[in-house]
């Protein structure tokens, strides 16, 4: 009889201790990141699929460069994770630092996980934009490959009008 007591009890520190383990995407995916550290878990997190290699790429790395460092100051709640489709983690490193590249990265052993490669498409440069549960906000049905230049016009909707 007892114990019939302190099953309200029970339950409660059940429910609480559920809810402070619910871990947002992006803290799911923490430990599988280099780079600069990101204190505060964004509520908008950018999946950037990129490579070293892939002249598109190369193109259109700088133009990103430019516009995270004018968007991220003002948009607190979102980060961008580069996931290298590189041949090796030296070409990677060299990509990165050859592009100036100021968010962090996925580990290049981790890149082709499946908590990453759910979202990637069938081609690069590829953005996705992931809110904090885990769920793509710009994909297309299928991973369909989008213009870069077209996921940062929805990606600037999205976050700036949050």
């Amino acid at each position: 009889m007892k114990h019939l007591r302190l099953l309200p009890v029970i339950a409660a520190l059940c429910f609480f201790g559920a809810a402070s383990v619910h871990a947002s995407f992006f803290e799911g995916i923490r430990g599988d990141l280099t780079g600069p550290e990101v204190k505060t878990p964004p509520k908008y997190t950018a999946l950037y699929f990129s490579a070293h290699w892939c002249p598109p790429c190369r193109l259109f790395t700088p133009k990103l460069v430019e516009w995270y460092n004018n968007f991220k100051p003002e948009h607190p709640d979102f980060e961008l994770v580069f996931v290298s489709a590189d041949r090796d983690e030296e070409a990677m490193k060299k990509y990165i630092k050859s592009e100036k590249m100021p968010w962090p990265a996925v580990k290049y052993d981790k890149a082709r996980s499946e908590a990453f490669g759910k979202f990637a498409a069938d081609g690069i440069p590829y953005l996705v934009l992931i809110d904090e549960n885990g769920k793509a906000l710009t994909a297309q049905p299928g991973n369909e490959w989008q213009s870069p230049e077209q996921v940062l016009k929805q990606i600037e909707k999205i976050v700036g009008g949050s």
